[in-house]
């Protein structure tokens, strides 16, 4: 019998010559006929590029589903009728992970990345050469190690989380809920179900740890242990932010860190590092390598990353906001009246008129690109003013030549990149480029 892939992206790739070198018949196909492999792919693969016909089902027995492919597909409708499971890349990985291995998992619309990435680096301290993985970096099964038990910290989008069957966290971090991806999933409802599907299988010896002031995030039905965080209010086990300081309360105990000893910026970052504080005290890690961490770790890229100040205007690329509520939360940082904010790219059918309100009080005018442009200036016009700029480089000649000192020019477009670029990390780049460009 043989596996079927679906979709030649990185996850897609790495499953099929995962299965090839351990001497599995696998068959790898793509909508597209020509798809831009991101890695060599084994010569053991067979491929089938350009046609997804039901013939492709012959002789399977079983199909590991990549992330960007949507269930819907009219392939994957004909398997509704036969025996032959769906998973994903992830419940692969983790059916292939030696016993005694810790996964640290973290989901949530917004913050998912800068989270994993910084419980990588407390552990990274701590001594215990975590792997960090999933929608970071490599994916789970490119990243495995089968010979010994590690410590994996995972980041796992909603796609991720649809295909997941027999996965159990050992830790399941739910930052946030809010409405993103509307062009895939048919209602909000529908993609926090695929959310909360990080709590799947956890066992009640296991951590959940949820966001506080975000009502909807709450684990259903989970055995787990509950750890509760909150930027903005004291709660009974978990961890918040109280004046100056960070506390983590568990047992009836405290213990402090002093907020001015996180290297990073706004509220949002707050909530990710007292997450991040709640997952490494749940493995075992000292508060010390928590606190070292806090000081060391200065952020990913495209996220409210400083770029330059030129004749008194920032500029700040916030490339990896890809929804409304990103964006909102980047805002909420900037005085009023001062900020030229680039909106628009990829609509994924974002409430744009809930911007309204923020964009109102904090914009100087918004700056559209891209294909939501026109969505947007409908959804924000008698807000804000509206300049149709159409792509990245008008956008940032127009902000040269009309921000003072004392602006700020935020890119943080509330949506996808695809339209225009490869991914937000592109869309960054070229910000940045053009930039670091003026005169």
């Amino acid at each position: 019998m043989k596996t079927l892939v679906i979709g030649a992206g990185k996850s897609g790739v790495a499953a099929a010559n995962f299965l090839a070198a351990r001497g599995e018949a696998v068959l790898l196909t793509d909508s597209n006929a020509s798809p831009d492999l991101p890695y060599p792919l084994d010569g053991a693969v067979a491929c089938a590029f350009g046609h997804q016909d039901a013939a492709l089902l012959d002789g399977i027995g079983m199909i590991v589903l990549s992330p960007g492919v949507p269930r819907t597909i009219p392939l994957l409708q004909q398997v509704e009728v036969t025996p032959i499971p769906v998973i994903g890349e992830i419940e692969l990985a983790y059916r292939h992970m030696p016993q005694g291995s810790t996964i640290v998992a973290v989901t949530g619309s917004n913050g998912k990345s800068t989270t994993t990435a910084l419980i990588g680096e407390i552990l990274k301290i701590d001594g215990r050469q975590p792997i960090v993985a999933g929608n970071i970096g490599e994916p789970f099964i490119a990243a495995l190690d089968t010979e010994r038990p590690r410590i994996y910290v995972l980041e796992l989008s909603s796609f991720q989380l649809e295909s997941v069957d027999t996965f159990r966290a050992d830790v399941a971090l739910l930052l946030n809920v809010t409405p993103d991806h509307m062009d895939r999933y048919p209602s909000f409802d529908a993609y926090a179900a695929a959310k909360y599907r990080i709590f799947r299988n956890q066992e009640p010896h296991d951590v959940a740890i949820v966001n506080a002031s975000d009502r909807r995030v709450a684990p259903r039905e989970s055995k787990a242990q509950l750890r509760h965080f909150s930027a903005s209010r004291p709660v009974g086990e978990g961890a918040f932010a109280d004046g100056a300081d960070l506390v983590l309360r568990h047992d009836g105990n405290e213990r402090r860190i002093p907020r001015d000893s996180l290297k990073l910026e706004g509220t949002a970052n707050v909530e990710n590092a007292l997450a991040a504080w709640l997952a490494a005290r749940a493995v075992g890690v000292d508060d010390v390598s928590v606190q070292i961490a806090f000081g060391s770790f200065a952020g990913l890229p495209h996220r409210m990353v400083f770029v330059r100040e030129l004749d008194g205007v920032r500029w700040i690329n916030d490339s990896k906001g890809t929804n409304v509520d990103a964006t909102l939360k980047s805002l909420e940082s900037f005085p009023p009246a001062s900020v030229w904010l680039i909106l628009g790219g990829k609509d994924k059918a974002g409430e744009f008129e809930r911007m309204r309100k923020l964009v109102s009080e904090k914009t100087r005018a918004v700056l559209t690109i891209g294909a939501a442009a026109g969505r947007i200036a409908s959804a924000l016009g008698g807000a804000a003013t509206i300049v149709a700029a159409g792509d990245m480089q008008h956008a940032v000649a127009h902000a040269r030549d009309h921000a003072k000192s004392g602006d700020i020019v935020l890119l943080s477009p509330a949506c996808a990149s695809f339209d225009q670029y490869r991914n937000f990390e592109h869309r960054g780049e070229h910000f940045e480029e053009l930039v670091r460009s003026l005169r």
